[in-house]
Formats: C-alpha cells, sequence, structure tokens
C-alpha cells in the first residue's frame, strides 16, 4: 500500500466506469478549484496581485455543474456515500449566498481565505473517508461500485427529503437572482435579502461640502421614512427632493401609492413628512440665502427642501401614455397584484421596444439631470445637500457626483420593507 494517497484505478471493471469517472471528476474539480482559490486569496492578501481569478472563475462554474448533476445521482445510485458528497455540494451552494445571507461577512477581508480554506478541508474527505474502506486514494475505490447501484428505498427517501430542500433552494435562489439583478441597476443602493428590502444611504465629501444620497423606494415601513426624516443635520442643509409635478393636468389617472402601500400593510414615501422650509427653484439664484425664523419659515437651522423633479409636461407622449395605464389599472383593481398583472399584460400589448427606450430615457435619465442640476447650484449656498430619491435613480446620479471629485466616505443600510412584519401586517 502506498504511503501518500493516491488516485485509485479501476483495473479491468468497464462497466463502473461512467458513475465512477463522473463522481471522481467532481471530487478533483472541487479540490482543484479550493487550492487555487486558496492560493490566490493569499497572494491578494499580500499583494495587489489576483494570478488565479480567471482560472477560478472557469473552475467554480465546472464545479457548480458537476455539484448539480452529482446531487440528482445520489437519488439514483444508491453506491455513492451521501456521508462525502453532501457536505461538498452544500458548500457549492451555500458559500456564492453566504456574504448575501450574511452582509457582514462582505466586510471581512479574510473571509475568502477562509471559505477557501473550507473547501480544501472538505476536500480532503475522500483521503479520511476512503482509509476506512481499506484504500488511500483521493478518489473513489472501485470496490465501492461492486454492489448494484439502483434502490428504491434511496430513490424514495431521497424524493421525500427533496420535497423539502428543492423549493427552499428555489426559493433562495430566486431572492439571491433578483438581488444581482436589482444590485446591478443601482449600483448596490438596493439590496433584497431573505428577511426583507433595505435601501442603502451614502455620503460623499469634498471639502467641507457633503453629500448624502438615500436610496428610496415608493411604498416602505413608516420606520423608515421617520428615521430618514429625523436623521436631517442642522444648518446649511438642503434636501433636493423627489417628485413629478403635474401643473397642466395630463394626467388624467394619476397613481395612488398610498392605496398601493395599503393594499400592503405599508406606508406610502409621500407621507414621509421632511421638517423644514419650503423654497422654490428662484431661491438657488439668488446671490444669498432668505433670512431664517421670521413669519412662515422654518425655525433657524432646519433644512431646506426643493422638490428638484421635473413636471409631466417635460415627458413624451408614450411616458405620460404609461403612467395613465399603471394609475387606471391600479385604481380599478380590487388589489395591487391583480392591478400589476392587467397592467403588465397592458404593456405587452401596447409597450413596443422604441417606446420603452423614450419612457426610460424620461423617468430615468431626463430627471436625473434635473436634480443633477440643482445640486451644482445648491452646493454653491449649502454645506449638505441631501437628495432622497428612487435607488433607480442613484446609480447616474452618484456617477455626476463622483465625477465633481466627491469622494465616498459612509455607508448604511436600512431596511426598507420587512417581509415578516409586512405579512403580519396583511393578515
Amino acid at each position: 500500500m502506498p504511503i501518500l494517497p493516491t488516485l485509485c484505478h479501476d483495473g479491468n471493471d468497464p462497466g463502473n466506469q461512467p458513475m465512477r469517472a463522473f463522481a471522481n471528476l467532481f471530487l478533483i474539480l472541487f479540490l482543484a478549484d479550493g487550492g487555487f482559490s486558496l492560493v490566490d486569496e493569499l497572494v491578494s492578501l499580500l499583494t495587489p496581485l489576483a494570478p488565479f481569478t480567471a482560472l477560478r472563475g472557469l473552475l467554480g462554474g465546472m464545479v457548480s455543474v458537476t455539484a448539480a448533476l452529482v446531487y440528482l445521482c445520489l437519488g439514483i445510485d444508491r453506491r455513492l456515500p451521501k456521508r462525502l458528497f453532501l457536505p461538498l455540494i452544500s458548500f457549492v451552494f451555500f458559500c456564492p449566498l453566504s456574504t448575501w445571507l450574511f452582509p457582514a461577512l462582505a466586510g471581512f477581508r479574510a473571509y475568502g481565505l477562509l471559505a477557501a480554506a473550507a473547501q480544501v478541508a472538505l476536500g480532503s474527505l475522500p483521503l479520511c473517508h476512503f482509509r476506512n474502506k481499506g484504500a488511500r486514494c483521493l478518489t473513489m475505490p472501485p470496490a465501492l461500485f461492486a454492489a448494484p447501484f439502483f434502490s428504491l428505498r434511496n430513490t424514495l427517501l431521497f424524493g421525500a427529503a427533496n420535497l423539502f430542500v428543492v423549493p427552499l433552494a428555489l426559493a433562495l435562489l430566486s431572492l439571491f437572482a433578483a438581488n444581482s439583478y436589482m444590485a446591478g441597476h443601482t449600483s448596490g443602493f438596493m439590496r433584497l435579502g431573505p428577511g426583507g428590502l433595505s435601501m442603502t444611504e451614502r455620503v460623499y465629501r469634498r471639502d467641507n461640502r457633503t453629500i448624502r444620497l438615500a436610496a428610496m423606494i415608493h411604498v416602505g415601513s413608516r420606520e423608515y421614512y421617520d428615521e430618514l426624516a429625523a436623521s436631517l443635520a442642522t444648518g446649511r442643509t438642503i434636501v433636493l427632493a423627489e417628485g413629478v409635478s403635474d401643473a397642466r393636468n395630463l394626467l388624467r389617472d394619476r397613481i395612488d401609492y398610498g392605496r398601493v402601500a395599503g393594499f400592503l400593510g405599508l406606508t406610502s414615501q409621500q407621507e414621509m413628512r421632511l421638517r423644514g422650509r419650503i423654497i422654490e427653484a428662484a431661491e438657488l439664484e439668488s446671490p444669498r440665502p432668505r433670512p431664517r425664523g421670521a413669519g412662515d419659515e422654518a425655525p433657524a437651522g432646519e433644512a431646506d427642501i426643493l422638490r428638484a423633479d421635473v413636471d409631466v409636461s417635460a415627458f413624451r407622449p408614450p411616458t405620460i401614455l404609461l403612467f395613465d395605464a399603471l394609475g387606471r389599472h391600479l385604481r380599478e383593481s380590487p388589489s395591487f397584484a391583480k392591478g400589476f398583472l392587467a397592467f403588465n399584460s397592458w404593456g405587452e400589448k401596447n409597450i413596443t421596444p422604441e417606446m420603452y427606450a423614450i419612457i426610460m430615457d424620461d423617468i430615468l435619465h431626463r430627471r436625473n439631470m434635473e436634480v443633477v442640476r440643482h445640486l451644482d447650484k445648491a452646493l454653491v449656498r449649502y454645506d449638505t445637500v441631501v437628495i432622497p430619491w428612487g435607488a433607480l435613480h442613484m446609480k447616474e446620479i452618484e456617477a455626476e457626483v463622483l465625477k465633481r471629485g466627491f469622494k465616498l466616505r459612509e455607508e448604511r443600510e436600512k431596511v426598507s420593507i420587512d417581509f415578516r412584519k409586512m405579512l403580519a401586517g396583511m393578515l
């Protein structure tokens, strides 16, 4: 018997080759991925280099695919040792989700190194397991495949266990995919987790000027809105508020976010009460601020509030048509879900790709440029500018803030919708 572990061979047993070869392929790929990841993480901690990043991506994809197939094989081939494969497959599934399930891990610099070390340790399980079987090798010995491969009892138990495992795994993967999509489109200002929807606030500074970008959502928990309203700093502070006006009454059916919030047991953003003095855009052009503490003005020290959004008249016809349809379907439907489904069906029939491009340019880019225009003027007169806008706007607004030389200094995350509380309020 060799002193060091080796790869075991089949000898003259070609009937056992396919399944054994595939299972061994997974074990080798898993250990190789862990080994390269460990070296890569060590190098990246000590130097600015990451030599195996591309190879890790390739190996990681192969390990994920083979892990899923091996998991299915566990329900068919009774000879595959579940005590060996389930820990490895669980690691492949949960490791990519770990920083999403536990966000604090993302800020732990050595977490990648620890995860790679854990993968190498798990990849060494074959050595311990197969030694008990009389072999000293890293791959599955031929003797394990001498018995019949199928057992009805094994398949039935595996199927019964997956009545719980598969729905849970699909739910987690769906939420994870949705979170990845949101993060990509909002530059990380919105995060979807198993427990709820969270919004991010980022603070940027340049010299003695501060900009706070606070991601918002039209409906959320009252505590979320109240906390933001209470956090406004005193002093020379202005809030560039979101909110499309309709001076010419172009919308026949306005979107009632209060009704949407009522469907979900939440609060509308429109109910957020920001304490401060309402100002007009023309005041940003005046040479000095109006005096405080007189007449109907807010007490000294409170923030100025400016609606820094566009009017509906700035939108093109497809956008007005869309908002009218959304408001109408939500108003006429008995529930939010039915209203949204009806609106979605209407959109598939009536909105062309060309119209969609116009709509997205109106509701995102044009409005973003409007608040940025007000931002440049506000920075001349105010020390702190707060922009509490929808999360989808933040990617472009943040890019404009960074272009102006501001640096990110702080980041905090707050839960805007707690799924457990929302469900409790709906029941």
